[in-house]
C-alpha cells in the first residue's frame, strides 16, 4: 500500500465539528463532561477520549471579528519522535506502512513524561485508569481496508481531504498558490497530516516555523529536558547553600 495522508484546507473549515464526532462515533470514545468556558471552542483540550478538536482562534480582519479553526491533532511524522521515546518497548508505538503512526495497549509500560515530552506537538494523552496512551490513529483500521478515515467521511465542506501522500502534497501546494498571501503548507511534507494555513501560523496559536521530526529532534528534547533538571537542582542547591550560609551568619552574630 502507497503511504497516504491527511490534507486538511483550514479555509473551508467552519467550525461545525462534524470531525470531531466522527472521530468519537467510529472510535467509540465516551464524551466528556465539560463547562461553559466563555468560548464555543468545545472540549478544551485532546484526552484520551478526545483525539481531535477544533482550536477556535478569535481575530480582526477588515474592522469586524472573524474566526480562524485549526482541527488539531496527531500530525503522524514521518519520523515520530514519540517512536524514539518508546524504544524500550517494541511494539508500543509503530510507524504503519500507510503512513500512520499507531499507539499500541503496550503504551502502558511506557514513561508517560517521556512520551508525551518527545511530542513537539503536545499531543499524546493517557487513560488514567489504564494507564494507556491514546492519540489519533488516522483511522488505521480504516484505511487499511480501503476506506478513508471517519472524520474524513464526516467533513460537509471539503476541507479534510485524504488519499496518497504524493496527490495530497500537491493538491496542498495547488491550493497555496490559489489563496495567496500568507498562506502555506504547515507543518510541512515531513508529515502524514498537514495544513494549508490561509493566514499566518501564528494566528492559529502554531510556532512560525515548525519543527521537523525526527531522532535529532527527539534528542534535543532529552537534552533540553536534562538540562532542565539540572537547573532546577543547581538552583535548589544554591538556595541551600545561601539559606545555610545566612544561619550560620546569624549564629555568628
Amino acid at each position: 500500500m502507497v503511504e497516504m495522508a491527511i490534507f486538511i484546507d483550514v479555509s473551508k473549515c467552519t467550525g461545525c465539528r462534524s470531525c470531531q464526532v466522527a472521530c468519537k462515533n467510529w472510535n467509540q470514545l465516551k464524551a466528556e463532561q465539560t463547562t461553559n468556558r466563555g468560548t464555543h471552542e468545545n472540549p478544551p483540550d485532546l484526552s484520551a477520549t478526545t483525539w481531535n478538536r477544533i482550536r477556535f482562534n478569535e481575530g480582526v480582519k477588515d474592522g469586524g471579528m472573524t474566526w480562524l479553526f485549526l482541527n488539531d491533532r496527531c500530525r503522524h511524522c514521518q519520523e515520530p519522535p514519540c517512536m524514539f521515546a518508546a524504544e524500550d518497548v517494541p511494539g508500543a508505538i509503530i510507524k504503519d506502512k500507510t503512513g500512520a503512526v499507531v499507539f499500541t495497549e503496550k503504551t502502558k509500560q511506557l514513561n508517560y513524561d517521556d512520551v508525551r515530552g518527545a511530542c513537539p506537538f503536545d499531543i499524546p494523552r493517557r487513560d488514567e485508569k489504564t494507564g494507556q496512551i491514546y492519540k489519533c490513529t488516522m483511522c488505521v483500521d480504516r484505511i487499511s481496508n480501503g476506506l478513508k478515515p471517519a472524520c474524513v467521511c464526516g467533513c460537509p465542506t471539503g476541507t479534510l481531504n485524504f488519499g496518497p501522500k504524493e496527490e495530497m502534497i500537491k493538491l496542498a501546494n495547488k491550493r497555496v498558490e490559489e489563496l495567496g498571501g500568507d498562506a502555506a503548507l504547515y507543518p510541512g511534507e515531513e508529515y502524514n497530516t498537514f495544513w494549508v494555513l490561509s493566514e499566518a501560523a501564528e494566528k492559529y496559536g502554531l510556532e512560525a516555523k515548525a519543527p521537523v521530526p525526527g531522532r535529532t529532534m527527539f534528542a534535543w528534547n532529552k537534552v533540553l529536558t536534562s538540562w532542565g533538571t539540572l537547573g532546577l537542582a543547581a538552583g535548589f542547591m544554591t538556595y541551600v547553600a545561601k539559606s545555610e550560609g545566612t544561619s550560620g551568619q546569624e549564629k555568628a552574630e
